[in-house]
């Protein structure tokens, strides 16, 4: 009898953690979509409604024949224009050539813009070489290297910003060094913006979020966290890099001031695993304040 009940103990177990890994195993190769709609006052009209979709944390990974898994997705959504938030290109995993595949196929759907995150920055500092910036530039990709550009639309215009990761500086820098480096890039790429033009800032990391309030910006998107890795249920994230331990931006939707800041969970599968947190494809909608929505 106890040997019974012990096999059925072991064949109990057995059947829940293979359970486990396959829903652990589907929730990494699927891609869940989420939306937002950013309301501002500084919104042009010839802006209400425009819809961005936000990329972050790829990793060089693939997403099947032609990138369809990914593609289909965003197509659906019809964005006017797509960001992609740092950490494209894995400094480990993966090739370069399939994430040019998706810049072109996404170039396609609307115009892309974009930042380095570490993994690019760290894959230049291992090589002293940098073979990205002119690739995604034949692919139809404008990587903004802590410099901005305009948006227009019917006469109208948002500003778009973008500024390096600052972790992969020379010397390994401290967190005191980081944010002197983000903020004198701030104050190089906000120069001449005025305080009622709408402008949205690419940024790789969450954590500055009070850095990038300090100055005349109405969005953020971010990513970097991964969305904590693993989220437990009431908690949310365990530990993103930058944060540590039951990080306070993994995911989401913040505010700062007049600064609202979007995360994205990011769309990478490499280890280490994520669990309880699917990578996410976000979808951004902009609302003049003051007219209906559309």
């Amino acid at each position: 009898m106890i040997g019974s009940k012990r096999s059925k103990i072991v064949r109990g177990s057995a059947f829940a953690a293979g359970l486990l890994a396959a829903v652990t195993v589907w929730q990494n190769v699927r891609v869940k979509l989420t939306r937002y709609h950013i309301r501002s006052v500084n919104l042009p009209s010839a802006f209400h409604g425009f819809r961005i979709a936000l990329l972050s944390d790829i990793h060089s990974r693939d997403f099947g024949q032609n990138q369809e898994q990914l593609l289909r997705r965003i197509r659906a959504a019809k964005p006017d224009l797509i960001l992609v938030a740092g950490d494209w290109v894995d400094a480990r995993h993966g090739t370069l050539e399939t994430c040019l595949q998706q810049a072109r196929l996404l170039r396609q759907i609307a115009p892309v813009c974009g930042v380095y995150g570490n993994h690019e920055l760290r894959r230049i500092r291992q090589t002293g070489k940098d073979p990205l910036r002119a690739a995604f530039s034949r692919a139809g990709v404008q990587m903004l290297h802590t410099s901005s550009t305009r948006v227009e639309k019917d006469g109208m215009y948002i500003n778009l910003l973008g500024i390096e990761d600052p972790a992969e500086l020379p010397e390994k820098p401290t967190r005191q060094q980081m944010t002197q480096a983000v903020d004198e890039m701030l104050s190089r790429v906000t120069h001449g913006i005025q305080p009622d033009d709408f402008t949205i800032l690419i940024a790789h990391r969450p954590e500055f979020l009070r850095i990038y309030a300090r100055y005349p910006i109405d969005l953020v998107v971010a990513g970097h966290a991964h969305g904590g890795q693993v989220r437990l249920p009431g908690v949310g994230g365990l530990f993103a890099p930058g944060q540590g331990l039951f990080p306070k931006f993994t995911g989401g939707c913040y505010r700062e001031n007049r600064t609202e800041m979007i995360v994205s969970r990011g769309l990478g599968g490499y280890a280490p695993v994520r669990v309880f947190n699917m990578p996410e494809l976000v979808v951004i909608t902009l609302r003049a304040e003051g007219m209906e929505r559309k």
